[in-house]
This record gives structure tokens, C-alpha cells and sequence, in this order.
């Protein structure tokens, strides 16, 4: 866990490293622009931080380190090759759900993917698959957050949306657990509600910040659909709401994107 969440936050690092010219001419208060993180010092604790999950994932199984390695190339692409391009979502997406392989890969049943038999339960490969295209799409709804989206990028975002959602009710269906999966979606999209109402009134950078602030603190929501379809305990899936609670008090003090 403690992995993972370096990995996040070197990724976060090295995306404003990789924006440093671009903010300094859209948003020159951030810290690398501004001058109050030398450029340097931002690697040096990008590496740190890459070189602590690395080992942390080394102490706790091996092939949890090879997933990391993986994770570190992908955020390395996304960052420095297909940010900006239409790839650019689909590695974002990518990273995501590396990481979750990476706690996935503490299984003994996981298997190098060179290994006969390599392979994930349907539920898992679902669940890695829901969250990486779910990032994918907030990745691409964000590209234009700061000059304000077009109609048309809105548009393919809210058809992404709904084959996304409409997945995950086919899912519901045909794996009989439909009492377990609505109510999540419901939850997700009564967040969504306000936010996704304005953006569709106006495309203008603030309507689209909120509306991605929404999409990530829905994450939990999110992560609690694939448990349920692993058919995880009640408090455990439940557990993934107490991961929302610090989220409108951190959206006062903190930029959520």
C-alpha cells in the first residue's frame, strides 16, 4: 500500500516536472514555475520516491517489483511520450491499473507473464479493466481543463461514460449480483449529477475542473464495484466509503487536479 502510494505521488512529480513549460505560461504560481522547488530537486525526490516503491514492492514479493518496474516505464511514456495525443488517456489508464496488478501480484497464483498459464481470474481482469478505462476517460475529459473543454471532446467523454456504466450493469445482469452493483453505480453518478449538469450547460475550464474533481473522488465508488463482483464481504466493500470522507475537506485546502 505504502508503494502505491509513492508510485502515485512520483507520478504526480514528474507530470509537473514534464509540464514545468507549460505551466509557466498557463499556471506560473505552481511550485516548479514559480521557482519554489528547484528543478533538480524535484528528480531527486521523483527517483526517491520510485527507488522506496521499488524496494518496498522487492520486500514483499518479487514479482510485485517486476509489476513495479512495469508501472515506472508507463508513467516514464505517459509523461514524456503520449501526453498531449490520443494515447495519452490509454497510458494514464494504463498506470492505474498497473498499480492495482502490483497488489494483485502478492498472490502466489499470479504468474510472470511469460509463464504458461498466465492469466487473471474474469473478476480481476474485469475489475483492472474497469478502472483503467474509468482513469482513461477522466484523463481525457482533463486534457483541456485549463482553456475549457469543446462540445465535441464532452460528448465523446459522456459516450465513454455511459458504455462504461452500461458495462457495468450487463455485468450486474449476467453475474447475478445486480442488488450489489446498482446501488454502487447510483452512488457514483449522484456525485457526478450536479457537476455533469453544468459541464453539459457550459465548457468552460471551471465546470470541467469540478466535474474531474468529481470523477476522481468517485474512484472509491469505483474500486467498491470490483469487490463486489469478487464477492467480497459486505465491511470490506463497505470499507471503500470511508476513503471519500476526507475528500471534500482536502478540495478546500488542496487543488484536487
Amino acid at each position: 500500500m505504502a508503494a502505491a502510494g509513492l508510485f502515485l505521488m512520483a507520478g504526480m512529480g514528474m507530470n509537473d516536472i514534464a509540464d514545468a513549460k507549460v505551466d509557466a505560461q498557463e499556471r506560473p504560481d505552481r511550485p516548479l514555475p514559480s521557482g519554489a522547488i528547484p528543478l533538480q530537486s524535484a528528480w531527486m525526490l521523483v527517483i526517491a520516491m520510485f527507488t522506496l516503491g521499488l524496494v518496498l514492492q522487492g520486500c514483499a514479493h518479487p514479482k510485485a517489483m517486476g509489476v513495479g518496474l512495469a508501472l515506472m516505464l508507463a508513467i516514464f511514456a505517459y509523461n514524456f511520450a503520449f501526453k498531449g495525443t490520443w494515447l495519452g488517456p490509454l497510458a494514464m489508464g494504463l498506470c492505474r491499473a498497473l498499480n492495482l496488478v502490483a497488489g494483485m501480484a502478492l498472490n502466489a497464483s499470479f504468474l510472470w507473464p511469460w509463464e504458461v498459464g498466465f492469466h487473471f481470474p474474469p473478476n480481476a481482469a474485469i475489475a483492472i479493466f474497469s478502472l483503467g478505462s474509468y482513469i482513461a476517460l477522466v484523463t481525457f475529459l482533463a486534457r483541456d481543463e485549463v482553456q475549457g473543454n469543446a462540445p465535441l471532446r464532452i460528448r465523446i467523454f459522456l459516450f465513454g461514460l455511459g458504455i462504461w456504466a452500461g458495462a457495468w450493469m450487463a455485468v450486474g445482469f449476467f453475474s447475478g449480483l445486480p442488488l450489489r452493483i446498482a446501488p454502487s453505480l447510483l452512488a457514483l453518478f449522484y456525485l457526478l449529477g450536479k457537476p455533469l449538469a453544468a459541464l453539459w450547460k457550459q465548457t468552460s475550464p471551471s465546470p470541467t475542473g469540478r466535474m474531474v474533481g468529481a470523477l476522481l473522488r468517485g474512484i472509491p465508488l469505483v474500486d467498491m464495484l470490483g469487490l463486489w463482483l469478487s464477492g467480497a464481504p459486505l465491511p470490506v466493500a463497505l470499507a471503500c466509503l470511508l476513503f471519500m470522507l476526507p475528500g471534500p475537506l482536502l478540495m478546500k485546502r488542496f487543488y484536487s487536479t
